[in-house]
């Protein structure tokens, strides 16, 4: 059994979502440090003008040591309306701007307390969309000990997985020694390098799963 785990993104991009069809059980790592410029509360889309970069406002202090599913959104902004507005103007004319644009408006427009619930609201509907049927679980809902490296391998003993999803080059991080030391091999990904169809002008890789939604649709996930 392979087991994968990534910390829950803003809208999230193509190989977040290949990393969960890998998987045969994959975890939200929503119990770590949340990291100020990330990926953790921002995503860029594709505009007529060149890539835009969407962010959530966040109640964050600089020096805060805050897990992910405790930054709480800021809603004293009107954000969720601007990144409506960008979506909209963005793909309406999109093949599937219609079903995928009114899943991403019921989400966009609910009050979720934390980033992590934003962020796993709109993953998991994603990934439902797509049609990947990996069983996905939030790490702060597991009693497992350890931090870090040994987290990842209580997680992996606590779902009877033996591999872990890693990406090349990153042993600095995860040091397969360590790893099978403790009893689990690593189970490499590279994410598939390939374009789609995509809106106005040549295309742009790195962007969120939701370009590539608006563009494709659910049956040709890869």
């Amino acid at each position: 059994m392979i087991l994968g785990s990534i910390q829950p993104s803003y809208l999230a991009w193509i190989p977040f979502l290949e990393r969960v069809k890998k998987s045969d059980v994959f975890i939200y790592l929503d119990d770590v440090e949340y990291s100020k410029n990330s990926f953790h509360n921002r995503n860029r889309i594709k505009t007529s003008n060149g890539p835009l970069t969407l962010t959530v406002p966040v109640l964050y202090s600089g020096n805060s040591k805050k897990f992910i599913n405790s930054i709480n959104i800021d809603y004293k902004q009107n954000w969720q309306a601007k990144h409506w507005k960008s979506i909209e103007y963005s793909y309406a004319k999109s093949p599937f701007f219609w079903e995928a644009g009114a899943m991403v408006k019921e989400i966009l427009f609910k009050q979720y307390e934390t980033l992590a619930d934003l962020n796993i609201a709109f993953i998991e509907s994603f990934r439902n969309y797509l049609g990947i049927k990996t069983p996905c679980y939030r790490s702060s809902e597991i009693t497992v000990e350890g931090t870090a490296n040994d987290k990842l391998i209580n997680l992996c003993h606590h779902f009877g997985a033996t591999k872990f999803i890693v990406k090349p080059g990153t042993e600095e991080y995860h040091p397969k020694e360590y790893f099978q030391n403790g009893g689990i091999d690593f189970e490499y990904f590279t994410a598939t390098n390939q374009t789609y169809p995509q809106m106005h002008g040549p295309f742009i890789p790195g962007l969120s799963i939701l370009d590539y939604a608006m563009n494709c649709g659910p049956d040709s996930f890869y």
